[in-house]
């Protein structure tokens, strides 16, 4: 299988790219910067072999994202899952998206402020209107929707809001992608509870509904 991965080069996307490769399939990662793995140890054998490659570029910028998926599918081996993440928010558990900054009068906020939509848009666009068409796998949030927010432990209520910016950028793409019918053929939205430091644990509750988290683990 031949993985083409978004903001893959720290975080969700980056563990689940490893261990993608640790599985034997291939990944092509779009990096902003190209130099990010030059010290990952665990990373440098895949690229050596070539299961891994890295080509530069902006998910914010179409043209980058096109030229990412032409090079992907230049070996005429199609890209069979698109790995959407966001993976800026290395300081801040509850983000899954964008650079955090924190005001007083709208608590923490992204620049730009819909990261996330301009980004999936640009990826939509390459994506086929016919077959073959890759599966979408896209990360988001839990309790962006009203209806998983509900849902929600009252503590973590509290907490997301302060990142009520954030959220609304995921809000209208997740809920697009969740639907049903459209032109995309294939996509599963992924709303992890907050993430946690640590090593894995292995088991974990996976549902498209699973009330009360507060962690993934």
């Amino acid at each position: 299988m031949k993985v083409l991965a978004f903001g893959a080069s720290r975080n969700v996307g980056y563990y689940a790219s490893i261990a993608l490769l640790k599985s034997g399939h291939s990944v092509v990662f779009q990096l902003r910067k190209t130099s990010v793995f030059d010290q990952d140890e665990d990373m440098k054998p895949f690229i050596q072999s070539g299961a891994a490659k890295v080509i530069q570029g902006d998910a914010m910028v179409e043209e980058d994202v096109r030229k990412a998926w032409t090079e992907a599918n230049a070996d005429n081996i199609p890209v069979d899952v698109i790995l959407f993440t966001r993976p800026d928010a290395d300081h801040l558990p509850l983000f899954s998206g964008g650079t955090p900054k924190f005001m007083l009068s709208k608590g923490f906020i992204i620049d730009p402020p819909n990261i996330c939509s301009s980004a999936l848009l640009n990826v939509l666009s390459v994506i086929p209107r016919f077959s073959p068409q890759p599966r979408l796998i896209a990360l988001t949030s839990n309790g962006v929707t009203s209806d998983t927010h509900k849902k929600l432990p009252l503590a973590i209520k509290a907490s997301y809001a302060m990142i009520q910016g954030p959220h609304a950028d995921k809000l209208g793409w997740a809920e697009r992608l969740g639907g049903k019918g459209g032109w995309l053929r294939s996509a599963v939205v992924v709303r992890p509870a907050v993430f946690t430091d640590g090593p894995e644990k292995g088991a974990y509750r996976v549902g498209e509904e699973v009330p009360g988290l507060w962690t993934v683990s």
